[in-house]
């Protein structure tokens, strides 16, 4: 997605640069020193994203040298490649490498071309996920392209939707169920499956943390079912429950949570309350994106959502 496509919102600010002399540094995961290698081919652009737990910045950077000592004082910090080429402290990075940085960290990268990534910078440290799972340092991941592709529709829909928005209150609303989809593409390309297969006798150990997860998940009545916070109320890690979830039922957590959270959304619409909209119900349920909701609807029940709605009304 360019960047140039989007636009200025009260949710989302956008910033251009074509003076070298007038381009300033973002800090989403420190400052550093920039050095065109073209001076009078400078062209930077950006879209600036706040969300309730960090901070995100998709941008389109010139030729340049840069030094810095990228990181964050506390959280964690994420690099996402969309079209990308660099030799960073002596490595080469390209559009299939994730970066991940703890604490802060020298480089100094030369980008020979324009670059367009993803910056993120979460103020969660997100030990509990299995991502480094170290102190401090920087790290490269590879995940598999479908992973990757996942990952990079997520972040193009959540630019796109607060482009689009221009209520902050009803984009604060969907701040929670937004920053859940973007954990579960960060899990899928982070995380290794082979880290996730279970132990040898380990299968009723996890068949029973699942009936417990089951039952949880009952409690929590018409609010959406997030990682987060099954795990609190279990008091395991999330990194816990995936390993089991794949154990059990051979899928992530967040494809059987998202299973649930369409068979609640599907209940609610069979009731037929007067009132009630397709849109309603998807975003009371943690479904933020609707085209991707009706999608996974209609494969899940063989219906559009509309339907089941509509049908109900007639009964």
């Amino acid at each position: 997605m360019p960047i140039r496509q989007l636009t200025a919102s009260r949710i989302l600010r956008i910033e251009r640069f074509s003076d070298f002399d007038e381009f300033r540094a973002n800090d989403v995961l420190g400052l550093g020193v920039s050095t065109p290698l073209r001076p009078h081919e400078v062209s930077l652009s950006r879209a600036i994203l706040p969300l309730q737990d960090g901070l995100f910045v998709f941008q389109r950077a010139f030729a340049r040298r840069f030094e810095a000592e990228v990181g964050t004082d506390q959280g964690i910090g994420l690099t996402v490649p969309f079209s990308f080429h660099s030799i960073t402290n002596g490595h080469e990075i390209d559009s299939s490498v994730v970066n991940v940085v703890r604490g802060k960290v020298p480089i100094d990268s030369l980008a020979y071309g324009t670059n367009t990534y993803l910056m993120m910078r979460f103020n969660s440290e997100m030990r509990h996920r299995g991502w480094a799972d170290y102190t401090s340092g920087l790290s490269y991941y590879r995940p598999q392209d479908a992973a990757m592709t996942r990952l990079r529709t997520a972040i193009t829909s959540m630019f796109n939707l607060a482009s689009s928005l221009n209520d902050p209150r009803e984009f604060a609303m969907l701040n929670r169920p937004i920053q859940e989809t973007l954990l579960a593409c960060l899990d899928d390309t982070l995380v290794a499956s082979d880290s996730l297969r279970a132990r040898p006798g380990s299968f009723d150990k996890h068949r029973k943390l699942i009936a417990q997860l089951d039952e949880v998940a009952a409690t929590f009545g018409s609010r959406p079912l997030y990682s987060e916070d099954l795990a609190a109320a279990l008091n395991i890690s999330v990194r816990t429950l995936q390993t089991a979830t794949h154990a059990v039922h051979g899928v992530s957590l967040h494809h059987y949570l998202r299973l649930k959270r369409l068979w609640s959304t599907r209940i609610q619409l069979m009731s037929g309350f007067s009132g009630l909209s397709v849109k309603a119900a998807a975003l009371g349920n943690g479904f933020w994106h609707l085209g991707d909701f009706s999608r996974g609807y209609r494969v899940a029940f063989g219906e559009m959502p509309s339907e089941t709605l509509a049908r109900s009304r007639r009964l």
